[in-house]
């Protein structure tokens, strides 16, 4: 990789840390759910996106990054919420990362997002029960699970309408990582 390509690339992975620092800290903002706990995850189509483009790695740390910075100006830093949040994030990077390397189903943005949308309400229920040291919250599952599907879909939706109008550049390096 070229040292232009290597800038190139950091800046964008700035650039999509930022979009998901900021649509974390403004959907934490929006009315609750009705289903208590539940959000859309906007921030994750900035992790999808340095997913296909930047790849495993940059998406990760886009997942880390988002999640401090998020709990840093959202106010829950080292508090439950953040710890949630930073391992679903974490966990639902991985899971897309993943199943990202499947042939056939890895390439369909939309059923990425929806493995990392469930993974990361399972993470969450996870660390939930256990801060509370109750694991009766497991029964919520199969409602956040429904949830997360739906909002898997859509968050994969918007993913690729921002594919489609991305610089040639951004897309062709993705088609070189597959």
């Amino acid at each position: 990789m070229t040292n232009k390509n290597r800038l190139r690339n950091q800046v964008f992975m700035a650039v999509l840390i930022g979009i998901a620092s900021i649509l974390h800290v403004i959907e934490g903002l929006f009315p609750p759910l009705p289903v208590p706990g539940a959000k859309l995850g906007l921030a994750n189509t900035a992790t999808l996106i340095g997913l296909r483009t930047l790849g495993f790695w940059p998406a990760i740390g886009i997942s880390m990054a988002r999640s401090l910075i998020g709990g840093l100006f959202g106010g829950s830093l080292f508090g439950p919420a953040f710890f949630m949040s930073f391992g679903g994030a974490i966990m639902s990077a991985l899971a897309m990362g993943l199943i990202s390397k499947l042939k056939k189903l890895g390439t369909n943005n939309i059923f990425v997002s929806v493995i990392g949308a469930i993974t990361h309400s399972i993470t969450q229920l996870t660390i939930a029960s256990y801060l509370i040291k109750h694991s009766g919250l497991l029964y919520y599952l199969p409602l956040l699970l429904g949830l997360s599907t739906l909002t898997g879909v859509f968050i994969g939706l918007v993913c690729d309408k921002v594919m489609a109008i991305l610089p040639a550049a951004f897309c062709a390096e993705q088609k070189s990582r597959d």
